[in-house]
Parts: structure tokens; C-alpha cells; sequence
């Protein structure tokens, strides 16, 4: 295919002949300074050289250990050019110059001398899009031997011995030093300057390149974060690193997500990362920051690279440094904008009320001619009839509840500096309607940042975030209010279509009259429109710094942070409903919590850097942390309104008693820290770290944790591969580190007491204290070790392949847990002990694909995927967790399983005849065909709780990622899909919705698969009232494959060309059309296989929270979006 057409093809020939001209002739070069206004006096080389740097177009190129810059010389620069200053400073020094391209070249007049037999170079010069690239300067490291591309790309250059060093340098990509080493021909590929950035690495309090990394760092492409319409950075992140898998607690808008980084490392503890935004720790901070102010995105997986952080990075650590203005730019202004459209995806199929009716006459003829009746006619099951079935309405109340919303994105930025001083500026506005109704979400953020080179030696800067927010919240999976209620989902899932939404009079009809008929639960329409609960957040996030070059070898650098969250949540519990005796909330209340969050941190890093001869490398940092955290907390609680009018909805116009409580709490934490990097040749490298951490949260025997790391890394390719120049680079990595966790409660070492008791003295009640939580002295650090092998290959054929590998073991020992006590020791709560260890093992995988077919068109691709097994080493005593039940768990957690492993009956059918139930295990009494089968796993001949298996669990085996696009001229195109495969799911909202477990609604699954005579059905039971006992035991019935690959992003765009720019006048100009949520690939029957966290506190004797277990939650929304990118 030809490439250019016949204009382009004489445009690069008058290149060509002009930068050969140019080469060729500047040795003549004359009158090139631009006259500085001022006569200096120049007394050194090194003045010399500086001087010709600062005030001309050229760069002075010499070698230092030839030549001597501090020799004396005595020029006066004025009206003297270029050459008549050089030729006086090399006059009697044996050293001449040249001109090559923007180089003036140092050299001895000697090296010309000397007779060796030359050796011939060739090869082909393309850049990063395929395209060949004439016109290149090549030289000889330390000569000034060179030479310049042709038309085709092609040069040839001969050298003195195969163990010289080329020098590739075109303006506007970035030059490479590439050593021969034996080879004769040499291809390369020069990328642009913009790719620089990905070439450095961000690693903890320095940055790093990344050829030489030895442990296991994940970087993430920002340009996929703006292609995700979403308010915050975690969110966009799924999918786009190996090992790091991100989850969204809900679909409601402002619901937050969680990280896990290479499995779950604790029990009770928090699992998700550490966070590091400019240099400043935060747990919140990043969500402050809109997508397209992020520069750069590192995660840190291994305790190689996360133990410089400490007792923090027991769950990984993800850096991120934001935009700053760059140097010698004019303002440039950048404007984003979409608006988009969102509605429900595929919802679960539930009866109407025709088949509801039928099911529940089944039922209640199972039930009329039981035994159970008979003397108790107050038990018969009236059944539906025609006339009732006539005068009611066939509501479809999960749908009732969705509506669609709207979404709009606003981005708003300038940038730009001068030598000294550069600045950044920028604002967005993020508004959700979510498509539940009254759950929207608004959030306003601002961004400044600012550097000035206020000394040679001194640079000074500042970067503020600051976030307001506010959420409307009407609960995910449970209330939202924290306590054991129901969503608005779970109740729409409830409603039998037989209740109407309204009454007569248009108020919202609540609980039925005839609970025994048409089942009860909230109206879920009208808890949507009767719910009254905001949360109010204003963040303030950023950083002061100052910079300090001591020398070239050493510079220090000083920040100070503060990640300051204040919120205000106010609920008021309306009233409400068509009844007159059974109204909802019957007495209204009215919650009020105001709290604070302030985080101050001050760190000092000395950083040194030394290389010697670009052969021996050195890179090492000295440091200490303190940080303080302050919580404040102040709940008030006001009762018994007698108006609802918002306007006199506030604490003290009640009628009841206001109550208050109160709590601050303050922790800190002081560290210090060093970390030594060594390479030879960039070859074989070395890296070591020790980080020393104390804690106000352990007590003074126990305060002081000590973390480290050692790595390698060997550049195979350079030993064994150097004549293959498609290999750019094979390292092989390995590291070990141990790395710590201290998320508990503030003082949890010291006993805790309360006011809130009352003793009898004196014949009356008094008030007193008691301890109500007890503390344990010894309790110390969570600890992980992990090992990490590792592998990178680079490939540079007419593409790019990029291959990352790892294997990873990590043992987290120690476990903080709450353990249980003997009923003696009072009611007090239980103290934290270490005990116990769990393990994360797994394999990583991470492929990059880039194909540069011509200039108009090319082609990448990255898929990631990840392997986990998540197993308990030791522990104690089993936990119990996941209460779908009074009393009753879904999951056990104990040795030789996962966290959080599903422990259940393990349903084997349906018994079809009397002759099944006499010959298998005796499941109780009652039981008849048509009821569920459980497996008698320890062969006793009888169903108990020792029947119970561990049958899986939340945790995903595989997570995986794949995003691909192309470049079609001005058009471009992306697609994102993201998977989790081997979880399960407790579908906890089918025991209410497919167990009959009372007379709520149905699924339509359970009408078509239900038992109804010998051989209809194995898999869902017969419908009755009086078998719910059995039927909705906690077994593997209600256990599902969660395993799903979604489409999660689409994204098509056009980019205006140059000339429809030039005529309107800027800079670029972008168009496009996205679709977010698309489509789910799964067998779950529920609503998302994805969200399937409760939102409510834990449950009285939960020791931790559980994924996993459906209770009927807010879906994610299928959205499409319109955009526009502008920059001026």
C-alpha cells in the first residue's frame, strides 16, 4: 500500500535535502547568539559551554572525562558570535567543535587520527506509528562522527569497533542511546516526547524509570480513565490492571467501590489500599479529583514495592500524581462535557398476578388438606377468587420503582507557566439522577496547583483540592439508614401484583389489610418518595512542598498534607401511609450526625542519585513521616413531630426527649524510612528498603513495627539476546518483603468504660460506669510476607508487545481479630488478639499490543488477567459471619477455606415419591414429595448441622480485563470488558421471593421450574406455606454461579482535522458517542452478579461484613453519553 501521495513525497524530499544542507553546512555557522543586552565576562569552559547554552538555539555536547570545563579562559562576549567565542575558548587545547543538527559538538583533533579499520552500521529509523522517519541525526557517542536518515528511513554509518554507542536524536521525538554491541545492523524506534512520561515510574517518595523496576508495579493508562463516565477515579480504574480487583459496593450513584490488590489479606480489618495522591496518604482524597486532572496512576502489588509505606501496605498502594502547568507554555485551556441518558438493565422476570394467584391457590390447597388444620379452622388458607382476582390491579412493582435519569459531566481547566513559575487550574461539576427514584448525587470539585523555581536551588509549590458533595440516599441492599431493614429493591421484589401503588385518595398504600393474602413489606414506591436522608461532604485535599538541590547528587524535599473531610447526614423518618392503624414510622423522628475527619501529614526525603561512567547506578532515599489523624463524631436525635413540614423539620421542635452522643478520637503514627537502588549497566539491579513505624494504636511495649524488602532484576536480553534487536528487553524479577496492617480501633489496648449503666443503690437505680469494651495490651502488628517472581519482555517488531507475568505468595500472620468471651467476664465487648494467618497466592498476567499499520490507521490492545486462591493458614476458633436468618449464617471461615466460604446444606433434588423420603436420610418430620433433598454428607443417616459443606465462596478465582481500540484517520474507537469468574452468590432475596416463606411475589423462574406432581421438577419445590422450614434451610438452593464478563464500555469519537481547526480557531476539537454497562454475560438470576454488598451495620455478633449475599440490591445502570473534548 503506497504511503504518501505524490505532494507528500516531494515535501519530504525538500526536508531531506534541507537537513542534509544544514548538517553539512553549519560548521560554518555565524552571528547564532542572540545578543544578551548585557557584556559578560566568561573565565572557565564550564562558563563557556553554559553560556552558549542559555543565549543560542544550540546545546554544547562534550565529553567530561576528556575534557577539562574548568579551564581558565578570559573571554568578553561582546558582539562576538558563536564561533569567534568557541574558537577562542579551544584556542591551544587541542580540542575543535561541529555543528550536528541543534549540537555544537566538543571533540579532540585528535580522534580523527587515528588509522582503525572501520566497521559498517545500517538499519531503518521508524517511529512509534510504523512510519519510517528521514532526516534522523545519528552520531557516534563522544566523536563527532554522524550521519542523517534517508528518504526511506535508511542509514548507514561506519564506526571504529563493534563496541561503540549510537546516538538517535529527531526534534519532537525522544532521542535513544543505543550501544552496538556487536551487532551490524541496528532498526530503531524513536517515540515521541510524550511517551517519555510513561518511561518514569512514580514508586514511593521517588520516582523510578521503569526499565528498571524490580518489583511488581502496575501503571494505568489515564487516557482510559476519561473514557469512563464516572464521578471518581476507583471506579474507573476496574479492569485495567492485573491483580487489582475493583468492585462497586452499588449502582446508586455516590456509592464508592471496593479494592482488593492481590485477594483479601485481613478478616476484620480494612482490605482496601493505602492511597497516595502528590505525595499526601489519604483514604477518600482521590475521590476529591476528577479523571482528567490524573497525570499518572501506579500501583504497587508486591511488598517489594509497597513496604516503603509500611504498616499501611498491607493491602497495596496506589500512587497517583495529578497535572501541573508545564514550563515555558501559553495558557492552555481544556474544556470537557457529556450528558447522558441512564436507565435499568435486565431485570429479574417476576409473575403477574395471574400466575401469582395460581401458585398461591396451590399453596393453599397443600396447606387446607394437611393435618395441621384440622380443630384450627382459624388456619385455613382463604383462597383467591375470581372476583377478588377482578378488583385488583397487576402491578409490576420492581419496575415501578426505576425511572430514567439523567447524567451531566463538566470539566473546565488552564494550565500553562513560564521558566520559573508554571500553574494549573481546573473545576468539574458531576450531577447523577440515579435510576432509583430519590437517589441523586451532585459533586462540585476544584483544583489548584502551582510551582515556582523560586532559586536555582529552591523550588516551591502547592496543589489544593477541594470537593462538595451531596448524596440522597435511599439504601443499597438494606435501608441505608444502617440499621436491618429492607431496601426500596428488596421490597419492589416483595410487592405481590395484587396491591395497588395508590389508594382511591392518591396516597401511597402500605401494609395490606390482609398480610395473610397479599403478603406485607414496605410499599416500595412510596419508601422512595417518603425517604428523607442527605448526606452532606466537604473535602479539602492538597499539599505545600518545597523542593531543595543541594548538588547534582543530592536533593530533599519537604510535604505537607492534610486530607480534611467534614460530612453531615440528616434523616428524618416521615410518617406515612393510607392506613389508620398501621402507618409507617407511626412516631416520626428526626437524626442529625455531624463529624469530622482530619489527616496531617509532614514527610522529609533526601534523595541521592550517582552514576558513574553510565556504568554503576545508584539511586537511594532517607526519610521520616508523621502523620495525625482527629475524628470527631456527634449524633442528635429529636422525636415525635407534629408537623412534617421540612421547614420545622429540625432537633428540638419534637416532642420527645433529644438525645445526644458523642465521640473524638486521636491517633498517630511516626515513621522513618531509607531505600538503596543499584544497577550495573542497567543490566543486573538491586534494591533494598527498611521502613520503621510506631503507633499511638498499639501500647508502648507493642508500638514499633519494623518492615522491608530486598529485589533483583536482570536484563537477560543483554547477555544472551543482543544480536536479536527485535528483543528491546527480558527481565526477570524476584522480591520478598513483609509489610503490616494496624486498622483497628484507636486505644483498642486499653479497656474502654461507659456512663450508660444503671446499679440499684439506695433502693433506686443510679447512674454509673461500666467498661463496655475490653482492651488487650499485648495486641501488635498484622504482618505479610510475600515473594514475587516476576517477568518483563518488550517487543519491537513492526509492533509493540509488552508481556508482564508474576507469581505471588503472600502470608498475612498475626490476624487482628476479635475473639469470642465466657459470658463470666460480663457484657462487655470482646478484645482484639492476634491470632491466626491467611494466604493469598496467585499468577498475573498482563499483555500490551500496539500495531502501527500506516499514519492513518492503527491498532492497540491490553487484556490482563489474574488467578487467586485465598485460603485460611491457622485459626483459632471458626467464625461465623453472613446472618440471613435469626441465628442462622451463611458463611464459616475457619482453616483449609477461603474468607468468608459459604457454608451450607447441600440440596441433591427434589424428592419425587413417598418412597424416596422413607429410604433417604431423615430430614424431620413432614417433610413430602415435592420438598428439597439435602445430601447426607457424613453418612449418619440424619440431616443436622453436621450435614453443613463449605460449597465456595465471594471471592473470585479469575479476574480479568480487556481493552482494545483503534485510530481510523480522525476517527477513533474503544471497547472495554471486564470479568470475574468461580465466585458464588447467597441469592438471599430468593428465599422470600422463591421459598413461599410468606406470601410475597414470585419469580418466573420459580412458577415455570416448580414441582407440581412426580417428575415435573429437581430443581424448585413444591409451593407451600407449611414446608418453609425444610424448603428454605441455608443449602446450595439458593447458592449461585456469580461468575460474568460485562461490557462495560463502548466509545466511539471524531477528531476535527487541522484545517476546521485553523478556521475556528483552536487547538483541537473531539467529539463522541459512549455506552457504559452494555451488557452482562452470567447465569446469576439476579440483578447484578457484581454488587452484592449490604449496606447495612453489622449485624449483632457479625465479627465482619460479607460479600456475596444478595439481599436485593440497587443494579448499575445501563448509560449512554454524548461528549465534547475542546483545547484552546
Amino acid at each position: 500500500m503506497k504511503r504518501h501521495n505524490k505532494l507528500s513525497k516531494i515535501l519530504l524530499e525538500l526536508i531531506i535535502i534541507s537537513n542534509i544542507t544544514v548538517f553539512c553546512l553549519l560548521v560554518n555557522a555565524q552571528n547564532a547568539i542572540a545578543q544578551d543586552t548585557k557584556t559578560k565576562n566568561l573565565n572557565t569552559l564550564e562558563e563557556v559551554f553554559k553560556y552558549i547554552d542559555k543565549n543560542s538555539k544550540y546545546s554544547v555536547f562534550y565529553n567530561s572525562d576528556k575534557i577539562d570545563i574548568k579551564k581558565s579562559v578570559s573571554i568578553n562576549t561582546n558582539n562576538k558570535s558563536i564561533e569567534n567565542i568557541l574558537n577562542l575558548a579551544l584556542k591551544n587545547s587541542g580540542f575543535t567543535y561541529k555543528y550536528v543538527d541543534h549540537q555544537i559538538v566538543i571533540y579532540s583533533k585528535t580522534d580523527n587520527q587515528k588509522p582503525t579499520e572501520k566497521q559498517i552500521i545500517k538499519g531503518t529509523v521508524s517511529d512509534d506509528t510504523g512510519e519510517t522517519v528521514p532526516g534522523v541525526n545519528i552520531i557516534i557517542k563522544d566523536t563527532n562522527i554522524g550521519t542523517i536518515t534517508d528518504i526511506n528511513g535508511n542509514y548507514t554509518i561506519k564506526i571504529d569497533n563493534l563496541n561503540q554507542t549510537l546516538i538517535f536524536s529527531f526534534i519532537g521525538l525522544k532521542t535513544q542511546t543505543v550501544p552496538v554491541n556487536g551487532r551490524t545492523t541496528i532498526n530503531v524506534v524513536l517515540q515521541s516526547e510524550t511517551e517519555k512520561l510513561s518511561e518514569v515510574v512514580v514508586v514511593g517518595y521517588s520516582t523510578q524509570k521503569k526499565a528498571n523496576i524490580t518489583g511488581s508495579i502496575a501503571t494505568i493508562n489515564t487516557d482510559d480513565l476519561t473514557k469512563r463516565n464516572v464521578p471518581d477515579i476507583t471506579q474507573a480504574m476496574q479492569g485495567l490492571a492485573s491483580g487489582v480487583e475493583v468492585t462497586q459496593n452499588s449502582g446508586a450513584p455516590g456509592a464508592g467501590v471496593q479494592v482488593n490488590i492481590r485477594g483479601l489479606g485481613s478478616v476484620t480489618g480494612e482490605n482496601n489500599p493505602l492511597y497516595i495522591v502528590d505525595g499526601v496518604p489519604t483514604k477518600d482524597g482521590m475521590n476529591n479529583l476528577s479523571p482528567s486532572d490524573i497525570k499518572s496512576i501506579s500501583v504497587l502489588k508486591d511488598a517489594a514495592s509497597a513496604a516503603i509505606y509500611g504498616s499501611r501496605a498491607n493491602n497495596g498502594v496506589v500512587l497517583i500524581t495529578t497535572y501541573k502547568g508545564k514550563k515555558n507554555q501559553d495558557a492552555k485551556i481544556v474544556f470537557n462535557s457529556n450528558i447522558g441518558i441512564q436507565k435499568h438493565g435486565a431485570l429479574t422476570k417476576m409473575v403477574d398476578k395471574y400466575e401469582y394467584s395460581e401458585i398461591y391457590n396451590e399453596a393453599a390447597d397443600y396447606f387446607n388438606n394437611s393435618d395441621k388444620i384440622y380443630g384450627h379452622l382459624d388456619l385455613y388458607r382463604k383462597k383467591v377468587t375470581d372476583e377478588i382476582l377482578n378488583n385488583t390491579p397487576n402491578i409490576n412493582h420492581l419496575e415501578s420503582i426505576f425511572k430514567t435519569a439523567i447524567l451531566n459531566n463538566y470539566h473546565l481547566g488552564i494550565s500553562g507557566g513560564s521558566e520559573k513559575t508554571q500553574y494549573s487550574i481546573s473545576g468539574s461539576y458531576f450531577g447523577q439522577e440515579g435510576i432509583l427514584v430519590g437517589s441523586d448525587y451532585e459533586k462540585i470539585t476544584g483544583k489548584i496547583s502551582i510551582v515556582s523555581d523560586v532559586k536555582k536551588w529552591l523550588s516551591l509549590g502547592a496543589d489544593i483540592n477541594i470537593s462538595k458533595s451531596e448524596t440522597d440516599i435511599v439504601g443499597n441492599s438494606g435501608d441505608g439508614y444502617g440499621g436491618n431493614g429492607g431496601s426500596a429493591v428488596r421490597y419492589a421484589f416483595f410487592r405481590n401484583p395484587m396491591i395497588p401503588i395508590y389508594d382511591n385518595n392518591g396516597n401511597f398504600v402500605d401494609l395490606p389489610s390482609r398480610a395473610d393474602l397479599l403478603g406485607d413489606g414496605y410499599n416500595p414506591l412510596g419508601l422512595l418518595k417518603n425517604t428523607d436522608n442527605v448526606r452532606n461532604l466537604l473535602n479539602t485535599f492538597g499539599n505545600v512542598n518545597a523542593k531543595f538541590k543541594i548538588n547534582k547528587d543530592f536533593n530533599f524535599t519537604s510535604i505537607f498534607g492534610i486530607d480534611n473531610s467534614d460530612y453531615k447526614q440528616k434523616r428524618f423518618n416521615k410518617t406515612w401511609g393510607n392506613s389508620s392503624s398501621r402507618k409507617v414510622n407511626a412516631i416520626n423522628s428526626l437524626n442529625v450526625i455531624n463529624g469530622s475527619t482530619a489527616n496531617l501529614s509532614f514527610s522529609n526525603v533526601l534523595n541521592f542519585t550517582k552514576s558513574i561512567n553510565d556504568i554503576h547506578n545508584f539511586t537511594a532515599i532517607l526519610g521520616t513521616e508523621m502523620i495525625v489523624n482527629k475524628f470527631t463524631h456527634t449524633a442528635v436525635n429529636d422525636r415525635d413531630f407534629a408537623d412534617q413540614n421540612p421547614a420545622l423539620i429540625y432537633i428540638g421542635n419534637g416532642t420527645g426527649v433529644v438525645t445526644t452522643s458523642e465521640d473524638e478520637l486521636t491517633y498517630k503514627l511516626l515513621s522513618y524510612f531509607s531505600r538503596a537502588n543499584y544497577n550495573y549497566l542497567e543490566k543486573y539491579f538491586f534494591s533494598a528498603l527498611i521502613r520503621r513505624d510506631g503507633s499511638s494504636r498499639f501500647s508502648k511495649n507493642n508500638r514499633w513495627g519494623t518492615f522491608y524488602s530486598a529485589s533483583l532484576g536482570w536484563n537477560i536480553n543483554e547477555d544472551f539476546f543482543t544480536n536479536f534487536d527485535k528483543l528491546d528487553m527480558w527481565k526477570l524479577r524476584i522480591s520478598y518483603g513483609s509489610v503490616g496492617n494496624q486498622e483497628i480501633d484507636d486505644f483498642a489496648y486499653l479497656d474502654r468504660i461507659s456512663q450508660n449503666y444503671q446499679y440499684p443503690f439506695g433502693g433506686s437505680p443510679q447512674e454509673g460506669y461500666a467498661t463496655y469494651k475490653l482492651g488487650n495490651e499485648d495486641v501488635q502488628w498484622e504482618t505479610s510476607n510475600q515473594i514475587d517472581i516476576g517477568t518483563d519482555i518488550k517487543f519491537l517488531f513492526n509492533y509493540q508487545l509488552n508481556i508482564s507475568i508474576d507469581y505471588y505468595r503472600k502470608t498475612t500472620n498475626h490476624l487482628l481479630l476479635s475473639v469470642s468471651i465466657p459470658s463470666s467476664a460480663g457484657y462487655a465487648e470482646s478484645p482484639i488478639i492476634n491470632t491466626g494467618s491467611v494466604l493469598n497466592s496467585g499468577l498475573e498476567l498482563s499483555v500490551e499490543y500496539k500495531k502501527y499499520f500506516s499514519k492513518d490507521f492503527s491498532f492497540h490492545a491490553n487484556v490482563n488477567a489474574a488467578l487467586l486462591h485465598n485460603e485460611m493458614l491457622e485459626l483459632d476458633n471458626p467464625i461465623l459471619a453472613g446472618r440471613i436468618d435469626n441465628g442462622v449464617y451463611a458463611t464459616k471461615t475457619e482453616e483449609g477455606y477461603p474468607i468468608g466460604s459459604f457454608y451450607l446444606y447441600e440440596m441433591e433434588g427434589i424428592f419425587q415419591n413417598q418412597t424416596e423420603i422413607v429410604t433417604h436420610a431423615f430430614q424431620g418430620n413432614g417433610i413430602e414429595p415435592g420438598d428439597v433433598k439435602f445430601k447426607d454428607q457424613n453418612n449418619d443417616g440424619v440431616i443436622d448441622t453436621k450435614d453443613r459443606k463449605h460449597l465456595g465462596s465471594s471471592i473470585p478465582k479469575v479476574t480479568t480485563g480487556l481493552s482494545l481500540g483503534f485510530n481510523y484517520k480522525q476517527l477513533d474507537f474503544s471497547m472495554f470488558i471486564g470479568g470475574a469468574f468461580g465466585q458464588k452468590i447467597y441469592y438471599q432475596i430468593a428465599t422470600d421471593i422463591e421459598g413461599f416463606y410468606r406470601p410475597f411475589n414470585l419469580t418466573q423462574r420459580y412458577y415455570d421450574e416448580r414441582w407440581t406432581g412426580e417428575g415435573t421438577s429437581n430443581t424448585q419445590p413444591r409451593a407451600s406455606w407449611e414446608a418453609k422450614s425444610n424448603n428454605v434451610r441455608p443449602s446450595s438452593r439458593f447458592l449461585e454461579d456469580a461468575s460474568y464478563l460485562k461490557l462495560k464500555n463502548i466509545q466511539i469519537g471524531y477528531n476535527f482535522s487541522d484545517d476546521v481547526l485553523k478556521k475556528i480557531r483552536i487547538d483541537n476539537l473531539r467529539i463522541y458517542l459512549s455506552g457504559t454497562n452494555l451488557y452482562t454475560f452470567t447465569k446469576y438470576p439476579g440483578l447484578d452478579p457484581e454488587l452484592t454488598t449490604s449496606d447495612n451495620t453489622l449485624r449483632s455478633g457479625e465479627p465482619f461484613r460479607v460479600n456475596g449475599i444478595d439481599w436485593g440490591t440497587y443494579p448499575s445502570a445501563f448509560t449512554v453519553t454524548f461528549g465534547l473534548q475542546v483545547t484552546f
